[in-house]
């Protein structure tokens, strides 16, 4: 559906109950209505519908007996997400660095600056949005609607997880230094290499999310993608 085609308010709540779901407002596994969300929100039902329609379409939430819940993914959902991440935002970065890295590696750097200080806070949240849109930035730089859209089409799952990853003090300093790599690699003009510095940094960031969440809820990685994926961090620790 275009978004020509929805109402401003839908636009608004669907953007809004994201942002709860992104946020940690919702506990795993609990029931959510839209007669509740229609009243945080001081909307009536029907933009909350709209909304809410649109977002079980893109496994943000899912539709119960009991109601809406936030949707979770198993470990193994995780890691196939992530490695289809890393491929796809790897060719990305590629193609913007082809595509003049060196002004988006101003824009990147720009980020990092701002970022820098929350190192040493609490602010998980702000360092979060700001690692997303450095990510954005280079996607957006890529000049391919059809990557951007299907990485679009993830964001709902991948938000949340990157918040909880960031939470970890060592997830958070390693983003940053990685992110610090790549856009060295766009201000030297190294598209081949920047394509495997963003791949291999989505890989590891996956794996440490994927063992996050074991801590947390628990579980087993069963499938081969999740399996691949934790060994190629493990790898690449052993490489360093």
């Amino acid at each position: 559906m275009s978004s020509d085609n929805k109402s401003p308010t839908a636009d608004r709540v669907y953007h809004a109950i994201r942002q709860m779901v992104a946020s940690g407002r919702f506990a795993k596994g609990e029931v959510i209505s839209e007669v509740r969300l229609a009243n945080e929100l001081e909307v009536s039902r029907t933009p909350v519908r709209e909304a809410v329609r649109r977002l079980v379409g893109e496994n943000v939430l899912e539709v119960t007996q009991n109601g809406l819940r936030f949707y979770s993914p198993s470990l193994d959902d995780l890691a196939e997400v992530y490695y289809m991440r890393a491929i796809l935002e790897g060719s990305a970065a590629r193609l913007a660095a082809a595509n003049g890295g060196a002004s988006l590696a101003k824009r990147l750097r720009r980020i990092l600056e701002e970022a820098r200080p929350l190192l040493a806070t609490d602010g998980h949240d702000e360092f979060a949005r700001l690692n997303g849109e450095f990510h954005g930035a280079i996607n957006t730089a890529s000049g391919n609607r059809r990557i951007q859209e299907t990485l679009s089409s993830l964001n709902g799952m991948i938000v949340r997880y990157r918040r909880l990853s960031l939470m970890f003090p060592d997830h958070l300093m390693r983003s940053f230094d990685d992110h610090r790599r790549i856009v060295e690699l766009f201000e030297d003009s190294k598209p081949e290499a920047v394509e495997a510095m963003v791949r291999d940094h989505i890989f590891r960031a996956g794996a440490r999310i994927v063992r996050a969440t074991q801590r947390i809820d628990g579980g087993d990685v069963s499938s081969s993608t999740a399996v691949t994926l934790l060994a190629i961090e493990a790898a690449q620790g052993e490489a360093k």
